[in-house]
């Protein structure tokens, strides 16, 4: 599986966009918009919410899932690998159950995460479950090996557990 499956959309290039940051996160918000304000994508029947509490005039869960922590300041800042596949969070949660996706849960208090992974390409789709909906958490862009190797370790263990002794 070396090439993206045939479903996943072409991720944004900011380049395109002349280095213009607010035409090019018009266009990242209006994906956001057109995937998750206007349509639902369906998750084991489910309808995918998110936080929709504004912060700058667009959505919490949107600048979750463009941006990431600055480790020195604790601010967000824009994640450029983040906003430029934002499209591909839609098709990654309506087909997890392709091969190209590694899916699991891993629990985090006393929710119940889904974790969406197209290993090969390194992104990643973050789902709480909850009981009759399942709410988009994050979506992020793994580029570090250590996280790689963590996440790795933990699908097999999840999914060793998953099958009979």
């Amino acid at each position: 599986m070396s090439n993206p499956p045939s479903w996943l959309p072409e991720p944004l290039n900011y380049d395109d966009f002349g280095g213009k940051w607010d035409k090019f996160l018009t266009s990242v918000y209006g994906i956001f918009e057109r995937d998750f304000k206007y349509s639902r994508p369906i998750f084991k029947e489910h309808r995918i919410t998110y936080n929709s509490t504004l912060v700058a005039g667009k959505e919490e869960a949107f600048w979750h899932i463009t941006s990431s922590s600055d480790t020195v300041t604790g601010n967000r800042e824009p994640n450029m690998r983040r906003c430029e596949r934002i499209a591909w969070i839609k098709s990654i949660i309506e087909h997890a159950n392709d091969e190209y996706v590694k899916m699991w849960e891993n629990k985090r208090g006393s929710s119940i995460h889904i974790l969406l992974w197209l290993e090969e390409l390194d992104y990643m789709v973050i789902l709480r479950e909850r009981r009759n909906r399942a709410v988009l958490l994050s979506a992020i862009y793994i580029d570090q090996n250590h996280k790689r190797r963590k996440l790795r370790k933990e699908w097999e263990q999840w999914t060793k557990s998953q099958k009979p002794p």
